[in-house]
């Protein structure tokens, strides 16, 4: 009886497992199957998408693209690393279920080995093998008739809860061999994870680089560029100078006769048909800006009749839209008559906008030189200049030839 009592005590122990649990939901089979596919179908675009990165690399192509096919890349295999973990999270479930399995099994064959412990003892504490032994201690013939049909019981009963204990233990043994199997595909997973975070590290410090050299890159164009508008404004600059050392403060040129409209200022920020980003090709004059220009006076560049004359706008200051005389603010026209200029006689109205104030009238004739108004920034206009535009025979022409 000792003997088998040990022999009940080893099976017991026998199933005795630590577990740790976790909650997350399992995947079924067919989940499980479509994120495989998943993952073979990432590897195999992951493989095209390196062809084309090396093919780009072969060719040379702009770094900005290879850039992009490398993110792509990127992309892909972090892609591929959510896949590996959503598995990894599945076996975690798996192997949790089991778990609380397996505990549940624990309890079960406790409260089963305890009953049957019980049942050892009252035979042992009989000191006989002999269901005679237990009859004799009846009081009764009511405890004899129990006691006689618990010892013809006995044998069979204990040998049905000591299969059921093995049955249990079995399955004990299937769940641990189960998440044994489950922990080394775990296992097998992470390897691939760590895998494709060493790739994934790779990729994005070679898009780093590419992405510093096209910066660099970028940076050395802006330089360039710098330098060329700074060459650009050194020119402006000599021609500016180069025009004020022949004392253009009156300037008429010899050639057309025409008084230049604004003194000693000859810088143009838009030229006829300037295609910028506010005139859009479409200014039909030149505009006369620069330093100190405001407020300087606008003269008649020759004789005439005043026209038309606007000085109702009272917006003087820069603007990015019409508010006041059709765009031009505050403006006159001058009808220059017919002028002979390159052997040829044309009639000739100029337009002079943009004005804080016209200080002539309509119908008055002007003599060249003469002050129209003073320069503003009345109307469409994004700073203070003089909009200089002239009518030949009825249509615009570019004004700045008349003068240089």
């Amino acid at each position: 009886m000792k003997r088998f009592l040990r022999q009940i005590t080893c099976l017991v122990i026998c199933v005795c497992i630590a577990v740790t649990s976790l909650s997350v939901m399992a995947l079924t089979q067919k989940e499980k199957d479509q994120l495989n596919s998943d993952i073979a179908n990432l590897k195999q675009q992951a493989s095209a998408i390196q062809s084309e990165i090396n093919k780009l690399k072969s060719e040379k192509a702009d770094q900005a693209v290879i850039l992009a096919a490398i993110r792509k890349k990127i992309s892909n295999t972090q892609a591929q690393i959510d896949r590996c973990n959503q598995e990894i999270a599945s076996i975690n479930s798996l192997i949790s279920a089991n778990k609380a399995e397996i505990a549940k099994k624990e309890a079960e064959i406790e409260d089963d080995k305890l009953e049957f412990k019980k049942r050892l003892r009252a035979i042992y504490m009989s000191n006989s093998d002999s269901s005679v032994q237990i009859l004799m201690g009846a009081e009764n013939f009511a405890d004899f008739l129990q006691l006689s049909q618990l010892t013809a019981a006995v044998s069979a009963r204990d040998k049905r809860m000591l299969n059921e204990l093995k049955d249990e233990i079995e399955v004990l043994n299937k769940k641990n061999a189960e998440n044994e199997k489950l922990l080394e595909e775990q296992v097998s997973i992470k390897s691939t994870i760590n895998e494709q975070q060493n790739e994934l590290e790779s990729q994005e410090n070679e898009a780093a680089a590419i992405y510093n050299k096209i910066a660099a890159d970028q940076k050395e164009q802006q330089n360039d560029l710098n330098d060329v508008n700074a060459e650009v404004k050194k020119l402006q600059k000599k021609l500016e100078d180069d025009i004020a050392s022949k004392q253009y403060a009156t300037f008429i040129n010899p050639n057309t006769g025409l008084q230049w409209p604004v003194s000693g200022h000859f810088y143009i920020s838009a030229h006829f048909k300037s295609n910028d980003a506010v005139h859009k090709g479409k200014h039909n004059g030149m505009d006369i800006a620069g330093g100190n220009i405001a407020g300087q006076p606008i003269r008649a560049v020759a004789d005439g009749y005043v026209t038309l004359v606007n000085n109702s706008c009272t917006h003087n200051y820069k603007k990015y839209g019409n508010c006041c005389g059709n765009g031009y603010g505050n403006y006159c026209t001058v009808n220059h008559g017919s002028l002979t200029i390159n052997g040829t006689t044309s009639n000739y109205v100029a337009y002079y906008a943009h004005a804080s104030k016209i200080i002539v009238s309509n119908g008055q004739y002007v003599k060249q030189g003469q002050i129209l108004g003073y320069v503003g920034t009345t109307g469409w206009s994004t700073g203070y200049h003089l909009h200089f535009g002239m009518l030949r025979n009825g249509g615009w022409i570019n004004p700045y030839p008349l003068f240089f």
